[in-house]
Order: C-alpha cells, then sequence, then structure tokens
C-alpha cells in the first residue's frame, strides 16, 4: 500500500496530525510521501468556467501508484468533486479533522478562512473567499474515511460512520528533555486562536501575581496591573523544550462552547510530556486525560482555578508528584508508540474502498 499524505500546513496542525505520525511510519518501512503544502506541491487540476461565476472539475492527474491519498481540512469549494474523481479511480481517500469549523468563535483569526461567503479587500476590489466549513462537511461525505482527533468531531463530520479516532499524541523525544524549575505558572497558548478562553479564570492570574507569583505568556483579557513576561511566537522545534523551561505549572483554560466541546486533549499531554503539572477546564478531552493518567487538576470557576493553581505552586511535593507521574503515563503516548494507528486506519480505508 503506498499513501500520500497532504497536510494542512507546515505548523503545528500538519505536524501533529500528519507529518509526525508519517515519519514514524516511514522510518518503519511503509511507503509514505508527504507532499508539504506549497504552490509547487499537491496534484494538477483542470478547471473548466462556467457561466454563473463558478467552475466544474474536469481532470485531475495524481501518482499513478497511489493507493490512499490523506486530505487535511479540505475546505476549497472543489475538493469535494476532487475526492469524488479520486474514489472512482479506485483510490482511497481519508479526511482528517481536528477542529469544528462551523463553531469557531468571530474572534479567532481562522474565522474569516472557514465562513461561508466572506469575502475581503484586496486592492480597491471585493473577492470573494473559496474556503468555507461546508465544503469541509461535503468532502467527508464523500471520503472513503474520516479521521479526527476525538469522538466529539466523528459526530461532526463521520456520521455515515466510516470514521476512526486518532488522539493526538507527542514524539518521543519530548519526553528526553531535561528541564529546570522557573518560578512561574503559565499557559502555552495565544488569543489569537483562543480569544474567550482565558476570561474562564477571572482574576485568578492578577490575584495571584499579586502575592507575588510569576506569570509568563500573554497578557490580554487578563485585567493585570502589570506586564507579565510575553515570550512572543515560539518555533514548533523549541516548542516543548520551552514550555518546560519556563512554567513550573501549566494553564489549559477552555470557555464551554460548542468549538471546545471537540477540542482534544494536547495541551495536557504537552504539559505532562515535559514534565509541567497542569490544572485544565473540565472538557470532555481532559476529564478523560485526569481520569486515564491521574494527573492533572479541573478547575471550573474562578475560585477553583485560584485555590488549586496556588495548590500546585505551594505544594512542592505535589508537583513532582504529578510531574513524574505525567512524564510516566506519557512513555505509552508518543507517536513512536502509536503510529500504527494511522497505518492501521488507512488500511481499513483500502478495504472500504475496494469493497
Amino acid at each position: 500500500m503506498k499513501v500520500y499524505v497532504l497536510p494542512a500546513d507546515p505548523h503545528g496542525c500538519g505536524h501533529y496530525r500528519l507529518i509526525w505520525p508519517s515519519n514514524v511510519l516511514q522510518k518503519a518501512g511503509h511507503e509514505i510521501v508527504i507532499m508539504p503544502p506549497s504552490k509547487d506541491s499537491g496534484f494538477m487540476a483542470s478547471f473548466q468556467d462556467n457561466d454563473d461565476g463558478t467552475q466544474t472539475l474536469t481532470g485531475l492527474r495524481v501518482p499513478a501508484d497511489a493507493d490512499v491519498i490523506v486530505l487535511q481540512r479540505p475546505s476549497h469549494p472543489m475538493q469535494p468533486s476532487m475526492i469524488q474523481m479520486l474514489r472512482s479511480n479506485g483510490i482511497a481517500v481519508v479526511v482528517d479533522m481536528d477542529d469544528d469549523m462551523s463553531s469557531i468563535h468571530p474572534n479567532n483569526i481562522a474565522f474569516n478562512t472557514y465562513r461561508p461567503d466572506s469575502a475581503f479587500r484586496k486592492i480597491g476590489v471585493t473577492v470573494k473567499k473559496t474556503f468555507s466549513w461546508k465544503h469541509a462537511i461535503e468532502s467527508c461525505k464523500v471520503a472513503t474515511l474520516v479521521t479526527t482527533s476525538t469522538k466529539s468531531l466523528q459526530r461532526v463530520y463521520a456520521r455515515h460512520g466510516r470514521g476512526a479516532v486518532l488522539d493526538n499524541y507527542v514524539p518521543a523525544a519530548y519526553l528526553d528533555f531535561e528541564t529546570e524549575e522557573a518560578g512561574t505558572f503559565g499557559w502555552a497558548g495565544t488569543t489569537k486562536s483562543h480569544p474567550n478562553d482565558l476570561q474562564v479564570t477571572g482574576l485568578t492570574v492578577r490575584q495571584l501575581m499579586d502575592e507575588g507569583y510569576r506569570f509568563r505568556v500573554v497578557k490580554e483579557c487578563l485585567r493585570l496591573q502589570e506586564t507579565p513576561d510575553v515570550t512572543g511566537s515560539v518555533p514548533l522545534d523549541q516548542w516543548a523544550r520551552w514550555i518546560g523551561n519556563n512554567l513550573d505549572v501549566g494553564m489549559a483554560p477552555l470557555a464551554p462552547t460548542s468549538f471546545n466541546t471537540s477540542k482534544s486533549r494536547l495541551k495536557a499531554i504537552e504539559y505532562m510530556a515535559v514534565g509541567v503539572p497542569w490544572v485544565a477546564s473540565p472538557r470532555e478531552e481532559y476529564r478523560r486525560t485526569h481520569r486515564e493518567s491521574g494527573c492533572g487538576l479541573l478547575a471550573e470557576t474562578p475560585k477553583d482555578w485560584y485555590s488549586k493553581l496556588k495548590l500546585l505552586l505551594d505544594d512542592e511535593v505535589l508537583r513532582k508528584e504529578q510531574s513524574e507521574a505525567g512524564r510516566e503515563y506519557m512513555v505509552g503516548q508518543t507517536y513512536q508508540a502509536n503510529a500504527w494507528r494511522w497505518w492501521e486506519a488507512w488500511e481499513r480505508a483500502l478495504e472500504i474502498q475496494r469493497g
């Protein structure tokens, strides 16, 4: 079986969902070709312009040896037609989705990208955008198999029953990082993609800073009286090491929204992989991770956030126990230990296609 993998981006989304598991499978001897997102990558397509301004896909050139093609977040209007064309030629198509794009918060940086019928101004001309979460839904309907990062997303994208959940994991190298206590607590995130999540903590961060605890990462939406340490962007290859070296206690706040109901456990496992104890909102995947690992503390109200962060910050023994237990749990939560799940899903897609 030969698999062609097309990540949606070269950043965290593309790596966690497709590139890193594919790298492990390649080293194990599986035939996988990763096609990075760029103008020089992908498949050659031909279109016909229609009188109503739309286009029709008329041809598609793909590698002749492709058995399975894996697409991530296919939200272009031509992609459902492309998937149908590929399948009509005997190629299994797997679509991977890691967010419910139909319920993105309006202040999220990705909102306008996937909003149907949105437009933007370019050199004085209004240009209609082409991407939409509706096209992603249609792509999933016609795909051979839909893989998602959570069970909740299966209910959004794989109602036809041809689906599989592939949890997020981490590279095994994360567990080898040596870290030192930094005397800080904080959040490994950004309000650009989480515009309404920090607010669930209320004035907790401000209260703890007033008591002398050091906060690091962001300053938006927290009503702070003084500016905390702010790092700015961190390259992906330094991301986990940065978390371990800059946080003694990590925060994973998620507002109780439809979008966050489908969010994965990623933040929690990033923290645990580098030995950082964490406090999180009791969303579905954080509850599961807390239950399975015995790690992390869950906080619903601002009062909970304050008491549980303070507990971890003050109790050195508890912090060490949580750190060690988290790393022990993460030994079995790496791509090196779980990449076979991707190959198994892709094999299933080929069986469905040929069956």
